[in-house]
């Protein structure tokens, strides 16, 4: 049964026409996208100069609230950081990031809709040292700005991409004195579906 629905709604996304294809005033959406998250500062974790930039993925739902502004729920997650000290590996960590914030789009009435977004964060995730030691990241709040864009293939399915600041205070590591820098950047590439319009009147 839940095939049937997906494939219907599926279908009706793909077969919609391109006319208004970026209003998406009331209607849900949902996100998928893949990039990259790098580290603002070298020394992610204390006592440690440098963490690589790693691969992130993640996806969400994103809501139209009125012509020009959407509600989104997004969380990523970099499954790992190549962390360093003195140029040689001292463990990998992984981050994973919630946010909800909104979005004010430029031209919601084109195929092709710029936007910049703002919200909040929160931040955790995990240490393994090479000893296959992990330690926990403890839960951080912080916030975000983006910028990115929508390109309507249909009305129903959009390719995006964003450019995100993630900004927050020095999170703590279970049961050591260190902390974790959750300051980055994320750079990302997606696709979006829209579900029908104004289906939840």
């Amino acid at each position: 049964m839940r095939r049937v629905i997906f494939l219907m709604i599926f279908i009706s996304t793909v077969t919609a026409g391109p006319a208004m294809a970026a209003d998406i005033d009331g209607r849900l959406g949902l996100t998928g996208k893949v990039g990259f998250l790098m580290p603002v500062q070298d020394d992610f974790i204390t006592g440690v100069d440098d963490t690589n930039t790693g691969l992130a993925a993640g996806g969400g739902l994103i809501y139209g609230v009125g012509k020009n502004v959407v509600a989104e729920l997004d969380i990523t997650h970099v499954p790992t950081l190549r962390v360093e000290a003195a140029g040689a590996k001292v463990g990998e960590a992984t981050l994973t990031d919630i946010s909800l914030g909104l979005q004010y789009r430029f031209t919601p009435e084109k195929l092709l809709v710029p936007y910049l977004g703002a919200g909040v964060d929160l931040i955790k995730g995990k240490f393994t040292n090479l000893a296959d030691r992990r330690y926990g990241l403890e839960w951080t709040t912080g916030g975000h700005v983006s910028a990115g864009v929508d390109y309507f293939v249909t009305r129903g399915i959009a390719l995006t991409a964003e450019l995100k600041g993630i900004f927050a205070p020095a999170g703590n590591i279970k049961t050591t004195p260190q902390e974790y820098n959750p300051n980055s950047f994320v750079g990302t590439v997606g696709i979006r579906l829209f579900l029908p319009e104004k289906m939840f009147d």
